[in-house]
């Protein structure tokens, strides 16, 4: 566990959401790195990754994203879960995968195409390095990915206009079919952010669209306005399993309210 601080918080934040119950519908997992050691929040210990997957394996469904967009009505949807990695970080592949691999579980990348394609840092602390898309293609010979797009650049879209949104979202889409030879049917917001002006531009070019924590998902959800789980460094274990029941929903009104997010 990181800082005492933190944990406190989360500690406090869970007692607050007992009264609250289990949370419903499929839960949708961030994950971004996983072993990369920038000691980030984002960026999780493989051990405790391991321990993740081991802990879901055993009592709850883990599906691929559509399927589980497509089954979100069901009266067992609870049980369901999705693993979606953002950006694109090489040691998804390096540190994740062979993990998910051994335990054959599918999960979600939602690549941001620039940093892949010019070879560039996600981050300048010297271990955010990006996938190759020889990479992507290995793991998808194993029939276990879903390749999603997370935009060219990875821009804000708040600060967008559309026009932007639609240039950024057509070089990403058609840069990951050219490299994958699969059109990405699903999109990750930067930042987990929405844009209601360029909310069209998403809904044009693909089929489901996910953000950062928010509501949990019914049968009335929009699948264009999907809200997920942000799995932390200082979530450990215990922390994990609590969000995955219980969702994180004190936590997540602290935080927009910090961020001034107002958004679905």
């Amino acid at each position: 566990m990181g800082s005492p601080v933190r944990a406190a918080a989360k500690t406090v934040f869970s007692l607050i959401d007992l009264p609250l119950g289990a949370f419903p519908g499929p839960k949708i997992l961030i994950y971004h790195q996983i072993g990369a050691g920038n000691r980030k929040q984002m960026d999780l210990d493989p051990d405790d990754f391991r321990s993740h997957l081991e802990f879901l394996t055993s009592g709850f469904s883990v599906l691929p994203l559509e399927e589980a967009i497509d089954r979100r009505a069901e009266s067992g949807s609870a049980d369901h879960v999705v693993l979606t990695f953002d950006d694109g970080y090489d040691d998804i592949y390096r540190n994740a995968y062979p993990l998910l691999k051994e335990f054959h579980i599918p999960f979600t990348v939602y690549l941001t195409s620039h940093p892949i394609e010019a070879r560039t840092p996600l981050s300048d602390d010297g271990r955010s390095a990006p996938i190759t898309w020889e990479q992507v293609n290995a793991m998808q010979e194993s029939g276990l990915v879903t390749v999603g797009a997370h935009t060219h650049t990875h821009p804000d879209f708040r600060t967008l206009e559309p026009s932007q949104a639609e240039e950024e979202i057509g070089l990403s889409t058609e840069l990951i079919e050219r490299r994958t030879g699969v059109k990405p049917d699903h999109f990750a917001y930067p930042w987990g952010y929405w844009s209601r002006s360029c909310d069209g531009a998403v809904r044009e070019q693909y089929a489901s669209a996910v953000l950062g924590g928010g509501q949990p998902i019914d049968d009335a959800s929009d699948p264009l306005l999907l809200n997920r789980i942000p799995v932390q460094l200082d979530d450990g274990v215990i922390f994990f399993k609590r969000k995955v029941r219980r969702g994180q929903r004190t936590e997540e009104y602290v935080r927009r309210r910090l961020t001034k997010y107002d958004g679905p």
